[in-house]
């Protein structure tokens, strides 16, 4: 189980999360930005926030 300040990390998981899901058009918890689909800009928004804390 993940430690409670490593749960608030951007992480291979996120980063993951988003790549499977890309291009999914329904709710999905990889649709960072709330726009709907799951796309460039949200894999661009896990990348820039990679390993910092949300």
């Amino acid at each position: 189980m993940r430690e409670r300040y490593e749960a608030l990390l951007v992480d291979y998981a996120d980063l993951l999360t988003v790549l499977f899901a890309f291009g999914q058009s329904n709710s999905n918890p990889a649709n960072v930005n709330g726009d709907g689909i799951v796309d460039d800009a949200d894999l661009l928004a896990v990348l820039l926030n990679f390993g910092s804390g949300c």
